[in-house]
């Protein structure tokens, strides 16, 4: 049965609002996305004079979104706990989301984009893959895309590569976003990586403000066999990711604490 964001109460907004509780209590939307618009640009700008150290690995992604959001959400760098989806696509079931997260890095180990050596072709084709697989597990309430993005350029980096982001268009980004999703393929984000590799159109930063506006997915709840049919659906989506003969252990999060 499938559940509509009218079944349950979200902890995450305010009561009779969709607006996501945060740390400066802010309720008016306008606002609020104002607010969230300049603390997260400047905490990104922060990521390059303070870099994360350590492995690539689903630890530095929450690390690189509790860096982001730190001022404005308690939650920032912690999994969501809700079912969210965007354009009718429905995002990874949540009581999996540790599990998929942890063989999606395990397959960045091994797949060669961290190596100083990538070639072009290699970066974009793996770069795309990546991005397909963090937008299907969609591991955040709010801030996915700017995460990716953000932990995208660490990876590059590493590489002496620079991405320049303000190439694409938030229109374009979304659309890739949204058609990868319904493609189940990274194609779509490849003609994105492609375009970022490139020098800022117009020879500023890197860095564009735009890239921070991001459209709000819905919420749902979800039953234990829809969740785990939803499992089953990621594997046949992501073979390299299936581990032996199992739909995948559940991996327990924090408990969410927004009282």
């Amino acid at each position: 049965m499938r559940h509509t964001a009218d079944d349950f109460v979200d902890p995450y907004t305010y009561p009779g609002s969709a607006v996501l509780r945060n740390l400066l209590d802010e309720q008016n939307a306008s606002r609020l996305e104002a607010a969230e618009y300049e603390l997260t640009l400047y905490r990104r700008i922060e990521l390059d004079e303070k870099p994360i150290k350590g492995a690539f690995d689903f630890a530095r992604l929450r690390e690189t979104h509790r860096r982001l959001f730190q001022d404005i959400y308690a939650w920032a760098g912690k999994t969501r706990t809700v079912e969210i989806n965007k354009g009718g696509s429905d995002f990874h079931p949540s009581p999996y989301i540790g599990t998929a997260a942890d063989q999606t890095f395990e397959w960045l180990e091994t797949s060669g984009l961290l190596s100083p050596e990538v070639d072009d072709e290699s970066f974009v084709r793996l770069s795309a893959d990546l991005l397909e697989k963090l937008n299907y597990i969609h591991p955040f309430r709010e801030g996915n895309g700017r995460t990716q993005r953000a932990f995208m350029d660490q990876i590059a980096e590493l590489s002496g590569r620079r991405l320049a982001w303000r190439n694409v268009s938030p229109e374009d980004h979304l659309r890739a976003s949204v058609n990868a999703f319904r493609d189940a393929s990274g194609d779509p984000f490849r003609s994105v990586i492609r375009q970022v590799m490139g020098p800022p159109i117009d020879g500023l930063s890197p860095l564009d403000p735009q890239v921070y506006d991001v459209s709000a997915p819905l919420v749902s709840s979800l039953n234990a066999e829809d969740a785990e049919e939803r499992q089953r659906a990621f594997y046949a989506r992501f073979p390299e990711l299936r581990p032996d003969g199992s739909v995948g252990d559940k991996h327990p999060e924090e408990d969410l604490e927004l009282d």
